[in-house]
């Protein structure tokens, strides 16, 4: 992988063979525009024990993590419209 760019906070990224953009910590990135048009970026990187979470514009790279249960558990909701607005 090449570096391609910088992401909102200032790191640079590199793109995968999924098209996905993924930072020197081994987070990759997926944005969407929401109800109220502003663009969002979070960064993800799943590991063995722990999937983490955290927003793409945040300079200080604070993270969330779950396990994988329930990062399993949250998907499974997605998939099935329980977070539909």
């Amino acid at each position: 992988m090449q570096m391609k760019g910088f992401f909102g906070n200032g790191c640079s990224f590199k793109e995968n063979e999924r098209g996905q953009k993924v930072d020197k910590d081994g987070f990759a990135t997926a944005s969407g525009t929401f109800i109220t048009n502003i663009r969002t970026c979070v960064s993800v990187k799943i590991g063995n024990d722990a999937i983490q979470i955290r927003n793409t514009e945040d300079r200080t790279k604070v993270m969330v993590t779950f396990s994988r249960y329930e990062w399993q558990a949250f998907v499974k909701g997605i998939k099935n419209g329980e977070f539909d607005l």
